[in-house]
């Protein structure tokens, strides 16, 4: 199994087309810190002078757009031999089983759909660059570092350990750290007596150093000096060997202290290896969460063939603006997973009402105002998540308290259901629905600033106004 860890893409140069300023914006934060450079732009023309005056990596085009699709538009470029050897991924919603299989005959590289997970990404881009990681295995050969003044002191170590291990000798301490510097060693043999620089500040400024303070360090001495060899304990050395050198003695001391260090490392790195196991097996249970919440979220948008992926949406564009204001990952995480289950309760409102063309009666609208208590009764059995029956019941309410189902007003709403109100009403606005088209970016930003401090909280209006301006270029949003 090739592992997507593994992928480099620093210095990539990424071009998306997506006619929706927030799923660009998406894609910017999965791909933030992986060292690419992402160019977003709303528009199929920008995308053809863009790729005619510039040489991109990779380019994603979104699928559904107005006045050009997605196919189509890979088509011109290829027509206009304008990245020829540049792979295309297709950014889509269209989740039908057969889609993939489209998109590839049409010329894409891979397909994506959105909103856009990092894993399923990181899978899609490294297929379509080559960029799996490669992984090497070598036979280790122990290295050690000879540190002595004495040259013939230096010739014989060599001549004992040249057999089984790597073997540099150096004359002096500061010789000694330009080595280390640039090489790493498994063991030191450390003479004491030294000009310049003496084994015991040697051993000092080592433990000093985060990098190389666990090396192993065994010291040549000639003396027979009680105090020096406390000294050296005290400093960090694991033995002594004394001069002159006796072959068998030196080899069976280095041989001990060396696989003692190597076991030592391979406990420490078997460590690393079972927290990693368990952290990959709790995020493997988050995400069969989400992906169990993902899938019952589809299934109640499925309820409204207008409204595909509207719960996903809405559970992003809440995490985003928790994000803004700084909320902690876990807070941003929950606030995702509330916004995925917020319109659960549309699951008790029959499908007509749901699907109806024209104007809903008083009645029909009450039933529909049902949904949020519904919604409600069912995720409150949920211990792990409380808040996630909150922002199904009160994502409805108003801060001016003509809201429902209970009218509270201001900050009586639970803050949770009022981020998700704001980001449930842009993306209603930003969707096709059956009684309209989607609606422009502008035309959705002057109802959420004339709705500021009415129907939304104003902290959190300002906060979503702030995301759309982000992107200078407004275009239209369209979900199907």
């Amino acid at each position: 199994m090739k592992n997507v860890n593994n992928i480099d893409i620093r210095g990539k140069k990424i071009l998306s087309l997506d006619d929706n300023v927030l799923d660009n914006r998406l894609l910017s934060d999965v791909l933030d810190g992986t060292g690419a450079e992402l160019v977003t732009t709303t528009s199929a023309e920008a995308v053809l002078r863009m790729l005619a005056e510039e040489k991109y990596d990779l380019v994603f085009i979104d699928h559904m757009m107005p006045g050009v699709d997605g196919i189509t538009l890979l088509h011109k470029i290829r027509e206009l031999h304008l990245c020829d050897n540049t792979p295309v991924i297709a950014l889509t919603g269209n989740t039908v089983a057969s889609a993939r299989e489209s998109y590839m005959q049409a010329g894409f590289s891979g397909y994506v759909a959105k909103p856009v997970e990092k894993e399923e990404l990181f899978k899609t881009v490294a297929g379509a660059l080559g960029l799996y990681g490669k992984t090497e295995e070598a036979v280790h050969r122990p290295a050690v570092l000879v540190v002595d003044d004495d040259r013939m002191n230096l010739l014989i170590a060599q001549k004992i350990l040249s057999g089984s291990y790597d073997t540099t000798i150096v004359t002096s301490g500061k010789a000694a750290f330009e080595h280390l510097r640039y090489n790493p060693v498994d063991l030191i043999l450390l003479d004491l007596r030294m000009p310049e620089m003496d084994g015991f500040q040697f051993m000092e400024l080592i433990a000093e150093d985060e990098q190389l303070k666990d090396i192993p360090i065994i010291c040549l001495t000639a003396d027979d000096d009680h105090d020096s060899e406390v000294r050296c304990f005290e400093l960090g050395a694991v033995d002594f060997i004394t001069k002159p050198f006796i072959a068998e003695i030196m080899r069976k001391r280095i041989k001990r202290t060396v696989e003692l260090s190597m076991l030592q490392r391979e406990l420490q790195d078997e460590v690393k290896r079972q927290t990693v196991t368990l952290k990959n097996h709790t995020h493997k249970l988050e995400r069969l969460t989400v992906q169990v919440m993902r899938t019952l979220a589809s299934t109640i948008d499925a309820k409204d063939k207008y409204t595909n992926g509207h719960s996903v949406r809405v559970a992003e564009y809440s995490r985003m603006i928790a994000a803004k204001l700084n909320m902690s990952r876990q807070e941003q995480n929950d606030i995702y997973y509330i916004g995925l289950l917020h319109d659960i309760g549309k699951i008790g409102v029959p499908d007509d009402i749901i699907n109806k063309t024209s104007r809903l009666t008083d009645a029909e609208y009450d039933v529909i105002k049902t949904h949020p208590v519904i919604g409600a009764e069912i995720l409150e059995k949920m211990s792990e998540l409380p808040d996630i029956a909150i922002g199904a019941k009160y994502h409805h309410e108003r801060y001016d308290g003509r809201g429902y189902p209970e009218g509270l007003k201001g900050e009586d709403i639970p803050q949770v259901a009022r981020i998700i109100g704001v980001a449930d009403a842009y993306d209603a606005m930003a969707s096709t629905r059956s009684y309209r088209d989607v609606l422009p970016q502008e035309v959705i930003r002057a109802e959420i600033l004339k709705c500021r401090g009415t129907q939304f909280d104003p902290i959190f209006a300002d906060v979503m106004l702030e995301l759309i301006d982000e992107d200078k270029e407004y275009n239209l949003c369209e979900h199907k």
